[in-house]
């Protein structure tokens, strides 16, 4: 027997496109998918017939997608970082058994896919079905963080395949695994920056800011759309490959000083670094989920006043190359976790 919060979410690599191989990694998790089965009428027209007849619709394609949604972790996260970013260090901090994983942009195709699996609990419990999605490809990530709540992140998916006859992996979850929240956040975009390197995090010369009370920052990996080829049965034919990525991401920020409007206004460079601490894992290491992004532009606005409340301004940016660090962004993550 099951109950309605029996729900759960797994994924693994897959070796093969749209082969299916048993999950292993589970997230809690608010996993959305779905599977479209698109269909079409033929055009042609019949005396006597003035409805579309069923011998002349068919199906025209298969195509997944969804959604999972998780609160940022001190365990397991960096699985889901590598399978939209697909680049990583992973290196043992000093005498410690603490991990820190650089999370970069990869460069090269193909890119891995997944397969992940729903267990979806029936209506008073009386038995729970596996939806099991083949050739799933992670295109973006978001990350987001406002005050009094956890750090939330989103990851798109897009998926080849839709199995119902896979038996339900058995979940298994971290017993260690805690929250990071705004609390343990903060946020620079001044000063000069000090790249991460493989066990050390970035810093900013500037001190925090203390004005910003909500913000997000998105990688698109903007993956192809095409592959439906004669031979597939109406299903992607290989994976998807890569597209431009897009970084970039919103502040909400209180009017204490004119720093963002002048930024703005002459269109300077800034760097940003967003920084989560969680508790401690090992001896002087932290928990730390960290985002970097050297070079940002601003895309507004300026302050307006807000009726007598304390006025906000509400900034969307985009990150650049800036041709002088290394990367244009970095997902830095400590953890107990021995692999990505």
């Amino acid at each position: 027997m099951t109950t309605q919060l029996d729900f759960t979410v797994g994924a693994a690599k897959e070796t093969a496109y749209g082969t299916a191989v048993t999950v292993t990694r589970f997230v809690e998790s608010e996993a959305k998918m779905k599977f479209d089965v698109k269909t079409e009428t033929g055009k042609g027209q019949r005396p006597g017939k003035p409805v579309n007849r069923t011998r002349r619709n068919y199906i025209s394609r298969f195509e997944g997608s969804g959604e999972i949604a998780c609160d940022a972790s001190t365990r397991g996260l960096g699985f889901l970082l590598n399978a939209v970013l697909h680049a990583v260090t992973n290196t043992v901090i000093g005498a410690t058994a603490a991990y820190q994983q650089n999370h970069t942009i990869s460069l090269t195709d193909p890119i891995p896919t997944y397969t992940i699996q729903e267990v979806l609990p029936t209506l008073g419990g009386v038995n729970a079905f596996a939806h099991t999605f083949t050739g799933c490809a992670f295109d973006s990530l978001e990350l987001s963080a406002k005050e009094g709540g956890t750090v939330e992140l989103k990851f798109s998916v897009i998926a080849r395949d839709l199995l119902t006859n896979v038996a339900a992996a058995g979940a298994s979850y971290p017993a260690d695994d805690d929250l990071f929240t705004f609390v343990g956040g903060s946020i620079g975009i001044a000063g000069t920056l000090t790249e991460p390197t493989t066990t050390a995090l970035a810093s900013l010369s500037g001190q925090p800011a203390a004005n910003i009370g909500e913000v997000s920052v998105a990688v698109k990996r903007n993956l192809d759309s095409d592959g439906w080829n004669l031979g597939g049965q109406g299903k992607r034919s290989r994976p998807p490959v890569l597209g431009k990525p897009e970084v970039s991401g919103k502040i909400t920020a209180e009017y204490t000083d004119n720093t963002l409007r002048d930024a703005y206004l002459t269109q300077s460079t800034l760097p940003l670094v967003l920084t989560f601490l969680g508790p401690q894992i090992a001896a002087g290491v932290q928990a730390t989920l960290q985002v970097v992004l050297p070079a940002i532009r601003l895309k507004g606005e300026v302050p307006s006043s807000d009726g007598g409340k304390p006025i906000k301004q509400s900034i969307d940016f985009e990150a650049f190359d800036n041709g002088v660090n290394t990367q244009p962004v970095w997902f830095v993550y400590r953890t107990l976790d021995t692999t990505p």
